[in-house]
């Protein structure tokens, strides 16, 4: 297990860019080879390169569990053609939500005993996405915020949130997602979690700029020990 600090584009959100379970992880063109490598070492997962729509911000446009892969309608049919193979190899559902709010990595907060997902939602997607994560997703903001890939990161032995999320609130996050959860910031005070932080449940990646209290939290919050 391992907690790898690393800047992607020069920027310390790799949860933006990036979005993992604990088999398979997404990463855009660019990163340069031994950066791919050792993240893959980190999360002990393979490290797959690929666009959404043409885009770089996987982790804005995908949401994953160890069950299922959901990806933005903004994916391309070269696009949708890697996924499946890959999503062959691994054993995953594969979805595409056709909604509105296509930023399915933002809308959606996932492990492998449950979700959440943005209160915006229609039924018929929260219905198409418990079938492709094969768990029971609940629509629901969290102190008003209805992002929550962003507000929070999981993994299938903890999870870490937006410290201003209360202690009512996180005991409904543990209750639905069946972990432990702490709040914390990373990247020196940034309360976006799940921005700043990709996380499977051998390791995680988050930036340069985390601090040596930050980055304990995140051990503690995830178990990556």
């Amino acid at each position: 297990m391992a907690l790898l600090q690393k800047d992607l584009f020069n920027s310390p959100y790799s949860g933006v860019f990036c979005v993992t379970n604990d088999l398979l992880t997404l990463v855009p063109p660019g990163i340069p080879d031994d950066d791919v490598a050792a993240i893959g070492d980190a999360l002990g997962t393979t490290v797959k390169v690929i666009t959404i729509g043409g885009s770089s911000v996987l982790g804005t446009l995908v949401a994953t569990n160890n069950k299922g892969l959901l990806v933005s309608n903004l994916v391309t049919s070269l696009e949708l053609k890697k996924l499946e193979k890959w999503c062959n190899t691994f054993n995953l559902n594969l979805g595409i939500l056709s909604e509105r709010a296509n930023a399915i990595g933002n809308n959606f907060l996932v492990n492998d005993s449950g979700g959440f997902c943005n209160e915006r939602l229609s039924s018929t997607s929260i219905k198409d996405a418990e079938k492709i994560f094969d768990v029971a997703v609940k629509s629901q903001s969290f102190n008003g915020m209805d992002t929550l890939g962003m507000i929070g990161c999981v993994n299938n032995k903890g999870g870490l949130c937006h410290p201003d999320i209360n202690e009512n609130e996180r005991e409904i996050m543990e209750e639905v997602l069946g972990v432990s959860v702490m709040e914390g910031t990373v990247n020196f005070g940034m309360p976006l979690v799940g921005a700043g932080v990709m996380a499977s449940s051998k390791g995680a990646v988050c930036g340069r700029q985390s601090t040596g209290v930050e980055l304990g939290r995140v051990e503690e919050a995830l178990k990556l020990f």
